[in-house]
């Protein structure tokens, strides 16, 4: 007996295919992907911290309520090689920056003058002694710092002027060139203004066109940039 041959529907065919290709995805292995690796959490960079205590420290910030001991001396003192009022030293990195400063200031047609550099706690002593018997110890205590609060002392201090010679420790220096051009140029130098008018009760000294005092180049760009003080940079009273 013959049996006619039965043509298959299309469902049929569908039924058969899903049946094959489910024979051949049993028969395949697999290979599970691999977990990515994961990146590891780079550690923080520690910010630098700037010693404003420590007395050798570059940028130690020394006042009235922060003094220095009597008998300290910088190690490191050295005799300043530019125009000045006698021999006058400083450390040595705030001398060679201060004659590198002198050198672009003359670059510039200005003539700068060293007034005055390191004082040990006895010449600052007889400095504020002889302001106070010639303007009292109230009027004295508001311009210079009492000894043991003088930056003098730490080699770091200068007081500036111009080569003209009229303008020493006085007012009037701030209507000079001289003055302008370190206004602009010493924070490239590593000096910063020292006593700003205005923020008298901050440092503890009246406002002075005279003073400078070195904390390092790269110090020195970011006080200047602040346009803050020493004590209202580095947050000491």
């Amino acid at each position: 007996m013959f049996l006619t041959p039965r043509t298959l529907s299309e469902k049929d065919c569908q039924d058969c295919l899903s049946v094959i290709q489910s024979s051949q995805n049993s028969s395949v292995e697999t290979t599970p992907s691999p977990s990515p690796t994961p990146s590891p959490t780079p550690a923080p960079t520690p910010e630098s911290t700037i010693d404003t205590m420590t007395v050798s420290s570059i940028q130690k910030i020394t006042n009235k309520n922060h003094p220095i001991d009597s008998d300290y001396v910088p190690a490191d003192l050295t005799i300043v090689n530019v125009n000045s009022n006698g021999t006058q030293y400083l450390r040595s990195e705030a001398a060679s920056a201060l004659v590198n400063m002198f050198e672009a200031a003359r670059r510039d047609n200005i003539n700068l003058y060293l007034v005055s550099g390191y004082r040990s706690y006895a010449q600052q002593l007889e400095l504020y002694n002889t302001y106070v018997r010639t303007d009292g110890k109230a009027l004295a205590d508001q311009y210079d710092a009492i000894p043991g609060a003088c930056e003098h002392q730490l080699g770091l201090a200068v007081d500036l002027s111009d080569d003209n010679r009229d303008h020493d420790i006085d007012i009037s220096f701030e209507t000079t060139a001289a003055y302008q051009w370190l206004l602009k140029h010493s924070y490239e130098y590593g000096y910063i203004f020292r006593f700003p008018r205005g923020k008298e009760a901050i440092t503890g000294i009246v406002y002075n066109p005279w003073s400078f005092r070195y904390i390092g180049i790269e110090e020195a760009k970011k006080v200047y940039d602040s346009g803050l003080t020493l004590e209202e940079f580095y947050k000491v009273n």
